[in-house]
């Protein structure tokens, strides 16, 4: 039997709001354009654990050209405002993942996420429905690099092409192609449950 392996981050949940990014780029002191780049600059070294919050906010708010550190109130909020922003999920996505649960399939969840986040994510009453909750900052890697596939592969006990893998990004479901895994491209739930049942079908046969 196949697993279904689910990213988080535009499909399991929306991406954080406009308002949710003013919200962080006003604590953070910057234009919302200026702190999107940022954000994202040293996000990998977060997600893969080499920088710990604390650290990480502080980088972003040096890049920004800040001539102080965020003091610990503002890394408090810069946290939790962060951590909030990315726990909005997708209405259709938890309706595919609660279907695919019942119809007995096997579900994982790979994400790029620090701790904190990752922390938060298992709290979500959505991560039942996963036999493994697979994150970056718990096995030292990220998507689209090969050892966070091949982590996640020695997790699950599985090799490449029992993994149907699905991801909203291209570079992140190329990667995990060229490692053999069969892949579909979120869109939106619809789209992925018609994908998925062609594949699953398949396995079947």
């Amino acid at each position: 039997m196949a697993w279904v392996l689910f990213d988080y981050g535009g499909v399991v949940s929306q991406w954080p709001s406009e308002e949710e990014l003013e919200s962080l780029a006003a604590v953070a002191g910057a234009s919302v354009a200026k702190f999107s780049d940022a954000y994202w600059q040293r996000r990998a070294a977060f997600d893969r654990a080499e920088l710990d919050a604390v650290r990480y906010w502080q980088q972003v708010g040096l890049i920004l050209g800040r001539t102080a550190d965020y003091d610990d109130a503002d890394i408090d909020r810069l946290v939790r405002l962060d951590t909030d922003s990315w726990l909005h999920l997708e209405p259709g996505t938890v309706e595919l993942i609660a279907e695919l649960n019942a119809a007995g399939h096997r579900l994982a969840l790979l994400s790029n996420a620090p701790e904190v986040i990752a922390t938060a994510i298992t709290e979500l009453p959505v991560a039942m429905y996963f036999e493994h909750l697979i994150f970056s900052a718990r096995v030292g890697a990220a998507k689209p690099e090969r050892a966070c596939y091949e982590a996640a592969l020695a997790i699950l006990k599985a090799t490449a092409d029992q993994v149907i893998f699905l991801d909203d990004r291209t570079d992140n479901l190329t990667a995990a192609a060229a490692m053999g895994m069969r892949t579909v491209r979120f869109a939106d739930s619809n789209q992925a449950r018609g994908e998925l049942a062609t594949l699953l079908v398949r396995d079947l046969q």
